[in-house]
């Protein structure tokens, strides 16, 4: 098995066993393969919280199901601009910072990408879509009492630390572009 293969293959079992924090034999990987893991724990973390809200609050389930959407599809989006950049313009990634701080998406910037893919340009739009749908009235109401029920759900809060973990794992892994 070629050594990048085993070290992919080493980080994701890493990542998905419950230790989490064994990472001793893959302290380095392509940049690429580090975002597409940040982006893995995103996703579930999105599916899995929305799921867990939905069922603690399930008068509130279409609005939990938009702002899932809102982010997969933003999460899908900065994927994406991460590849293209890496490709085309790899000074514009700070791989050196917080993963969730690797790209600055400003207008110019993603301009840019969207002249490079039809699919960059696709995705924007669909992000522009949702975020422009309109907000329930009731947005203080709805904020306040997902706080008091999902924060104070035991198993909601073990979602997000799980979440976090695995956000701190994969920053501490070096890469390379």
């Amino acid at each position: 098995m070629p050594a990048s293969k085993l070290q992919t293959l080493s980080v994701t079992f890493a990542l998905t066993t419950s230790g989490l924090t064994n990472m001793a034999f893959a302290d380095e990987v392509g940049c690429a393969e580090k975002y597409n893991l940040y982006v893995e724990a995103q996703t579930h973390w999105q599916n899995n919280s929305a799921a867990r809200a939905g069922e603690l609050l399930p008068e509130h389930k279409e609005r939990i199901n938009q702002y899932r959407d809102v982010q997969l599809t933003m999460i899908e989006r900065r994927k994406l601009a991460v590849e293209l950049a890496l490709k085309n313009y790899p000074d514009q990634v700070a791989t050196w910072g917080s993963i969730n701080r690797w790209i600055e998406l400003s207008p110019e910037f993603e301009t840019k990408l969207s002249n490079l893919s039809p699919e960059f340009q696709k995705l924007t739009e669909q992000y522009q879509a949702l975020i422009s749908k309109p907000a329930s009235a009731s947005d203080d109401e709805f904020s306040a009492t997902f706080r008091r029920t999902a924060i104070s759900d035991p198993e909601f809060m073990q979602l997000m630390d799980d979440f976090n973990l695995k956000s701190r794992e994969i920053n501490s892994l070096s890469c390379k572009k």
